[in-house]
């Protein structure tokens, strides 16, 4: 990768900052012990940007993250793998009534943090270490490290993989690495399915708010990375790339898989900010089929 990971991690630091703003088990602390608004503060104030008008990205984050969680729930999954998993505490949240088990990877510099996070969340809320909760390091690009830390799952059960904000930050040949990747680990499993909320249409980018292109801009300052550099002409195009891989995709909304949003209320929003991130906010729930 271009940037440096301490850069790349920065933009953990910007998803844990917009999801205190929630509900979300955990979320509040994390971006306390990890400097998320300090972080976020210094982007805004480098990149002239107005944080007034960046509030309504709190309810975009909620949504993604609890949809997935909802996803996962529905699936019937008892194996989740997740890359990229960023200061995400979804893993220690969904592993406390035992019902599956959670490997979340990460670059070595986030993985490093996140286990002293998790240290001192279990601390304050009496929650003993589970062997259902693994988190390692691994590039999701590598498929022998991703390999290396699906060690600890059921061959013979079906698995799901998750990744939450990493394809943004990909090429397009980087991205059919981390399909080839998934593939190749699912069908090591008894099949499985495949969780991405943001692929991006080029149509859609070209008609982004300002506000939302100069935060887009700032972080592509800070990462060195071009965001969505991966972007498809398309839904037929993206059909047509995820069926080169042997995935079968169904696109749901993630306003509706969001059980109840906490940060309209929370930052005084108009409920109407809902409706009108409506069309943007997708999830695409893939099945890796067999051809025959």
């Amino acid at each position: 990768m271009t940037a440096a990971p301490a850069d790349i991690s920065v933009t953990a630091k910007v998803s844990a900052y917009y999801r205190k703003f929630s509900d979300i088990a955990f979320a509040a602390e994390v971006a306390t012990l990890i400097g998320a608004e300090d972080a976020f503060a210094e982007i805004v104030r480098n990149h002239g940007l107005e944080h007034d008008k960046l509030t309504f990205y709190a309810p975009m984050f909620e949504a993604r993250y609890k949809s997935i969680t909802q996803l996962i729930r529905n699936s019937g999954a008892s194996q989740v793998l997740e890359l990229a998993c960023g200061y995400s505490l979804r893993g220690l949240d969904l592993t406390r009534d035992s019902s599956l088990c959670y490997v979340e990877t990460d670059l070595p510099e986030v993985v490093a943090t996140k286990l002293g996070l998790l240290d001192e969340l279990r601390r304050r809320h009496e929650i003993a270490p589970s062997p259902l909760h693994v988190v390692v390091g691994a590039d999701a690009l590598d498929v022998e490290q991703l390999r290396a830390a699906t060690a600890v799952f059921d061959r013979s059960r079906p698995l799901l993989v998750l990744c939450e904000g990493l394809i943004g930050y990909l090429t397009r040949e980087e991205t059919g690495r981390v399909a080839v990747n998934v593939r190749t680990l699912i069908d090591e499993f008894k099949g499985g399915w495949w969780i991405v909320p943001d692929f991006a249409f080029k149509t859609e980018i070209r008609n982004l708010p300002p506000e939302r292109i100069r935060l887009r801009e700032a972080i592509t300052g800070v990462t060195q990375r071009q965001l969505d550099a991966s972007a498809f002409e398309d839904a037929d195009d993206l059909a047509s790339f995820l069926g080169r891989f042997g995935f079968e995709a169904q696109v749901r909304s993630q306003i509706d898989e969001t059980p109840s949003f906490s940060t309209v209320a929370a930052l005084d929003l108009s409920p109407a900010v809902i409706d009108r991130l409506r069309p943007a906010l997708r999830v695409w729930f893939m099945t890796a089929v067999t051809a025959g």
